[in-house]
């Protein structure tokens, strides 16, 4: 036999033990059956289980346990379905053993999470039986409207979880065209660019806070969103409806003013630490219309302390945007927002190809006319001529924990 063929044979039984490892049915040993759980199976211990599985299961295993995660898809084996008999009649014993020890794409818990908190999880894995029935019963939600609390620039009717945490990264590089310079500067990556980091904090399950901080103007933002309409599945309640505002404030040195220079009112100029504050708010109305379509409209106001001499302090702008999902785990995202109180009237236009890894971490890959972040800047500010073919590429990374 020759070596290609030796190699040959031994990439056929690797791949078909592999298979043969995918299909066996995961037993756990004897042994595991005799260990007894130390936490008792209190409402406390397996509401301590749920915040758990939210943090680290959710994602492949589903909101309800069923397997039928967002990152399930295409997975081998399969994620358990928690509410099964075959499940469910296994010893805790049995099922802490698991948790501990993982396979294949099943991580391991033993150096992630304490005894403690596996054991918590096994209380709640086991109350999923019943809580199942109860909760496909009960909740009336339409979920996953979005999957980001933005949709690309603008604001979107999705919050977190009770006392979930998010991270962001927005990132926008230098202008670029379709052009000698897509290839001179990279596709503008060479270029001076653009970055928001952020941090939110849910308060409840319908409120959250942020803080930002945004390279270009050195601009330090705290944001506000509450939730306060859910559309239903029964189509009594539409759509969904929340309220954002943000405040930013911008610490880059003010630019010099020709002396003599007054305000509009004929006083003398001067500078204040109420300069540097510009403000945003707006309503946001979302609608699901099928489990692929998504839309949402956002008017928005803005409003800058101190703004140029020829513009006024009041921008109000129309975010319209909308999500398709292509895939379980992917979609395309498009912004369009007309400017309807604005000295000047260009129509900022962004586009985005979105991919969530898990419920948890989505990762946005953005083509926009402007290099701007933060709303209050985008809509003030003018935006690179898209139809002579300049725009700006970027991303956005969102992290749940």
């Amino acid at each position: 036999m020759s070596t290609i063929q030796k190699n040959l044979v031994a990439i056929i039984i690797f791949l078909f033990g592999i298979s043969i490892t995918a299909q066996e049915k995961w037993i756990a040993p004897e042994s595991s059956t005799q260990i007894k759980s130390p936490v008792s199976n209190t409402s406390e211990s397996i509401a301590n289980g749920q915040k758990t599985y939210k943090s680290l299961c959710v994602a492949c295993h589903g909101d309800f346990g069923k397997g039928d995660g967002v990152a399930a898809a295409g997975l081998t084996p399969k994620p358990t379905n928690f509410t099964t008999a075959a499940f469910q009649n296994q010893t805790d014993g049995e099922v802490f053993w698991k948790l501990t020890k993982g396979r294949g794409v099943m991580a391991s818990y033993e150096g992630m999470l304490s005894k403690e908190k596996r054991w918590e999880l096994v209380a709640y894995l086991k109350s999923l039986e019943v809580k199942v029935v109860k909760a496909e019963n009960e909740d009336n939600n339409v979920k996953n409207t979005f999957f980001f609390t933005q949709l690309i620039n603008t604001q979107t009717t999705e919050v977190l979880p009770a006392k979930a945490s998010e991270f962001t990264i927005q990132h926008r590089f230098g202008a670029t065209a379709l052009n000698h310079s897509f290839i001179k500067d990279f596709m503008g990556t060479d270029l001076a660019s653009n970055i928001r980091l952020a941090y939110a904090k849910a308060i409840t399950d319908k409120i959250y806070v942020e803080l930002g901080r945004t390279k270009y103007g050195k601009v330090y933002d705290v944001g506000v969103k509450y939730k306060f309409l859910q559309q239903t599945l029964d189509k009594k309640m539409p759509v969904s409806m929340a309220f954002y505002t943000n405040l930013g404030v911008k610490t880059t040195d003010f630019p010099t003013v020709i002396e003599g220079s007054t305000f509009d009112n004929g006083e003398d100029f001067s500078y204040s630490f109420a300069h540097r504050l510009f403000y945003n708010a707006q309503l946001i109305i979302s609608k699901k219309f099928t489990d692929k379509l998504s839309m949402q409209i956002a008017p928005v106001m803005i409003w800058r302390n101190l703004a140029p001499p020829t513009e006024e302090n009041l921008n109000v702008a129309l975010p319209i945007g909308g999500r398709y999902r292509i895939t379980d785990r992917s979609a395309v995202l498009l912004e369009v927002t007309p400017k309807l109180i604005a000295e000047d009237k260009q129509t900022p236009i962004s586009l985005a190809w979105e991919i969530a890894s898990s419920s948890a971490h989505v990762f946005q890959i953005v083509l926009a006319s402007t290099d701007g972040i933060l709303e209050q800047s985008i809509y003030t500010n003018p935006i690179y001529d898209y139809s002579k073919g300049k725009f700006v590429l970027g991303f956005n990374i969102k992290r749940m924990f």
